[in-house]
This record gives C-alpha cells, structure tokens and sequence, in this order.
C-alpha cells in the first residue's frame, strides 16, 4: 500500500511539474486599451525564448502559449506570437463620449473633450496630423508619422497601430490617462520585468464640413477636359442604404443632398451656397457593417456636357482594427457649370455601383 501510494505522489508530482508555466526570460508586456469606436485591449508581449520553442504565462488568469512571432501587421520587433496571433486582444470597457472633432474643407479643426488628456491625431485614411491643441475652434495640424509619442508607444507599436488605423476614412484618436481607464492592468504570471500602458479613445467618422470663408465657384469649364471640384463635406453616417449619385443644381435640392447625409446625426452644419450656374454631386457609398469603408473624390473633368467624377473607395484591409458600428460613407462636391450627365468611375475607370437610390435631385 505504501509503495503504491509513494508512486502515485510521485506522479502527481511530475504531472505538476509538467504544467508550471515557462515563461520567457526578459518578460515585458505593452499594452494599448482602445475605447469609443474600437472595444480592444492589444497586448504585444516581449521575451526571450532562449533555446526552447514555446513557453507559457497567465495572463488576466488565463494560461497563454508563447511561441515564435507570426507573420501580421501587428507583429513588432522582439515580441512573440501568443496564441498563434500577433498580440493579446480582450474587449475593453465602454466609456461615455470623450471627444467631438469636425474638420473643414480648409483642414482646420474644432475640438471638444470632456476630460484633460494628451495630444489628439486625425487622419484621413491615407496621412496623420496631430492637432496643434485639444479645444477650440480653427485649430491647425502639423503632419506626423502616425501615432508616433502618443502615450507610452514605442515607434514601432505607433506605426503597427496607425497602419492597422489606415483605411477607416476619417477619424481622430485621442491620448487617454492610462490611470483613469476602467480596464486595470492584466494580472501577469511570471510577473513582467516592464509593463506600460496608453489608453486612447477612438472617434469614426469625423465629417468635413464647409469652410466659413470663401465663395461658391461660378465659372463655367472649358468646353472639355480637367474641372476644378471643391468638396463641401464628407462623413460615414448617412441615411442612405444603397450606393447612391444625387445630383443638385439649386439650392434647395443641395439642402435636400445635406439632409440625407446627416440624416442620422442630431445637427447638421449650415448649408453652403451653391451659387449661380454650379452643380452639386453627393455620392453616397451604402450601408457597411463596419467602420473603415470611404469614398473620396479625387478628379474630374467634362466634355460634351457629361461630368466624369474619379473617386476612390477605401475598404478595411488585412488586420485593420475595424470600428464595429453600422456606417454609410457619403461625399459631396461642387463643380462649376450644369450637365445633362453625371458619371462616378473609381480609379480603374470602372462605373461606380449605384443601387436604387440614384438619381436627380436637382
């Protein structure tokens, strides 16, 4: 009986053995909580593996194999895959409206915040700014490489995170006080030899807006060729559903054009005037399930009394970090002159896809 029992505590005690964790030498864990828009904590987790191939720590209580770093855009430098991913990711908690940030078509800003924080960026789906203040109207930017010197990011975690960013059309990221974010740190087993937190507050879908300043366009084009456009504004919440071209050639269908892009918001911005002999192009993309979707007018010209309009659509790509709201990216520009047609082709000059909700408000 005696033996039979010293061999069972001895396999017991080599079946514990077998399940201690491992973790990697040199353990650091940055972490980033994102709120508003994006609902994620990423974790990237840095270590030495030494001579072994995976390794394993408890992280939040839960027991996570280590191994090494995957191919993903989100891959950094000196971390580890975890879980066969890139980075750690768990839901964040919800705040309540941090930051309210609308752009003009002059790129200046107005900002709202309803708590001190660090330093708020925008980008446009292609380029990052950082604002020159946190509040106020008129607010200018100074362009910058993405996210880089927002909280406690490394270089190369900023420029992972700002790519991931990209392709969501407009939105602006504000710097949070990492110590007054629901989300308390993961507990770590074995504990980190580092652990830094930033804590940003993501807004979609920030609108452009008409400047104050300026006069609507009332020269004619040329017979044919290039025509100047100006964009009078552009958002991600329209109340339109299907892809849609609405065309405005007085002032009250332009109202009309306004009404259906902020159909889905509280306010909308005065309306601009349209000016004499000048016609308005409002291109509605439809419904998206997520964030990350835009379209953006980026030429157009006339000839024989049909406008080409060359736009570019945006949609999320590999590893982006997607907005999980309901969107409708719209865009409204104005060009002098009238037309008997409007066409909308993408970038290959293939024809925009139009639903059921096309046509002429005029």
């Amino acid at each position: 009986m005696n033996k039979i029992l010293t061999a069972a505590l001895l396999l017991s005690a080599g079946l514990l053995a077998g399940c201690s964790l491992t973790g990697p030498g040199e353990l650091t864990l940055h972490e980033v909580l994102l709120y508003g828009g994006a609902q994620e904590r990423l974790v990237w987790v840095y270590g030495n593996m030494g001579t072994g191939t995976q390794s394993s720590v408890k992280l939040g209580g839960t027991t996570v194999d280590l191994r090494a770093q995957v191919p993903d855009p989100l891959a950094v430098p000196g971390t580890l895959s975890v879980n066969g991913k890139a980075v750690y990711r768990l839901p964040t908690a919800s705040l309540p409206p941090k930051l309210s940030v609308t752009r003009d078509t002059q790129g200046r800003f107005q900002i709202a915040m309803n708590e001190a924080g660090g330093s708020v960026y925008y980008t446009d789906g292609r380029t990052w700014t950082r604002l020159n203040e946190t509040a106020g109207s008129g607010v200018s930017g100074t362009p910058v490489r993405g996210l880089r010197g927002a909280g406690n990011l490394t270089d190369a975690e900023a420029d992972a995170l700002s790519a991931a960013l990209l392709n969501q059309g407009a939105l602006a990221v504000a710097v949070l006080n990492e110590t007054a974010v629901p989300d308390p740190p993961l507990t770590t087993e074995p504990a980190p030899r580092e652990y830094r937190r930033t804590a940003l507050y993501v807004l979609p879908g920030v609108p452009t807006v008409a400047a104050t300043s300026g006069t609507a366009p009332n020269n004619p084009p040329a017979a044919g060729g290039r025509v100047t456009f100006t964009e009078l504004a552009s958002g991600n919440n329209a109340s339109v559903t299907s892809p849609a071209v609405q065309v405005a050639t007085t002032q009250g269908a332009l109202a009309a054009l306004y009404n259906l892009a902020y159909g889905r918001q509280t306010s909308a911005p005065p309306v601009p005037p349209l000016g004499g002999n000048a016609t308005a192009v409002a291109i509605f993309l439809g419904q998206r399930a997520t964030g990350g979707y835009g379209v953006r007018v980026t030429g157009a010209s006339a000839q024989g009394g049909v406008l080409t309009l060359t736009v570019n659509l945006t949609a999320p790509g590999p590893g982006s970090i997607t907005t999980q709201a309901l969107t409708s990216p719209w865009t409204i520009v104005r060009v002098p002159g009238t037309y008997r047609e409007v066409r909308v082709v993408d970038t290959q000059g293939r024809p925009f896809q139009l639903g059921p909700n096309s046509g002429q408000t005029r």
